[in-house]
């Protein structure tokens, strides 16, 4: 038989015992009245005992912001790393790992449990999850980002939550909500609300050069021309009266020709090649969550604004209306 219909009888009988009771007191104070001329007493009213209306209830709000927030990295490595890690765990277990700037994680569980006794009662179990990141800007130069979950929550049982990042502003949850009531009711509920807007992410590797020698050869011609004038000198002669005397014969020249230049310049010149260390992302899941059961999350990022969530809502109960 499934336990909601065997504990449907259990509810009837129960109110029945309570209405028998109700109606024994009705006597007892008629009669108490009538023989002792004292006040009625006035019955039980079964919808305030807490028995019928006690309710269990778990409630987790959670808001996470990043705003308004800037990041360099130059050259900068954030590495973060799960290795063998909660195996064989169990229970409720929560696991948090960030590296880089802003990183907002968590994990949450809400469970609320409500016996038999309380028939018409019941249990209430919510998450309510608010993720918001807006304006942020992150510069990346040469920048690596590395998320490993490795080897890890193998073999785990019941609530296993693992959050990994690396880079910035990433946003990361795990959530369960649990009801189970032997009442009437079971609610549960996780709702997720996740925004992302305005945010500038620049990534930027490092150039690389060469120096490259160029060499260039040139030739050139041109021509010259010229022309002059002035005396030739003779040997001297006795002159009149014993002086000597210089004899300057005119002369007058021109003069052409033509010139030659040849030669070799060489100068160096940065040639661009590619870049190095380039912004490099990485996110990996390696031989985790095996053979692992009950509510198992993992979350493992490597960037900038990433999110993420893992949410389960669970209701039972035994007479439920």
């Amino acid at each position: 038989m499934k336990p909601s219909m065997a504990i449907k009888p259990l509810v009837f009988a129960v109110a029945a015992v309570m209405a028998v009771a109700i109606q024994a007191d009705e006597r007892r104070g008629n009669d108490h009245h009538h023989n002792n001329g004292h006040h009625q007493q006035q019955p039980k009213d079964p919808h305030k005992d807490p028995r019928f209306f006690a309710t269990a209830s778990a409630t987790l709000n959670d808001q996470q912001d990043n705003y308004d927030n800037f990041v360099l990295n130059q050259g900068t490595e954030n590495t973060a790393d799960v290795s063998d890690s909660l195996n064989d765990a169990e229970g409720n277990a929560g696991l948090n790992v960030a590296a880089g700037d802003m990183n907002q994680q968590d994990n949450e569980a809400a469970i609320a449990s409500s016996d038999a006794e309380w028939i018409f009662g019941g249990s209430y179990a919510s998450t309510d999850a608010n993720q918001s990141q807006h304006d942020n800007i992150a510069v990346n130069i040469s920048t690596t980002n590395s998320a490993t979950l490795d080897g890890s929550a193998n073999d785990s049982s019941g609530n296993v939550g693992v959050n990994v990042a690396a880079g910035d502003f990433n946003q990361q949850k795990n959530m369960m909500a649990a009801a189970s009531s032997g009442g009437r009711y079971a609610i549960a509920s996780g709702p997720v609300n996740q925004e992302s807007t305005g945010n500038v992410v620049s990534n930027l590797g490092v150039a690389t050069f060469e120096k490259e020698t160029l060499r260039a050869r040139f030739e050139a011609e041109g021509t010259y021309k010229g022309w002059g004038s002035g005396v030739v000198i003779d040997d001297k002669e006795r002159g009149h009266r014993g002086k000597d005397k210089v004899d300057k014969d005119p002369l007058y020249f021109k003069e052409a020709g033509t010139f030659e230049l040849s030669g070799t310049a060489t100068y160096q010149v940065l040639v661009p090649t590619g870049f190095t260390n380039v912004v490099t992302n990485d996110a990996t899941v390696s031989g985790s969550l095996n053979n692992a059961s009950g509510n198992v999350g993992a979350n493992v990022a490597a960037g900038v604004g990433n999110q993420q969530a893992n949410s389960l809502s669970i209701a039972a109960c035994q007479s439920c209306l």
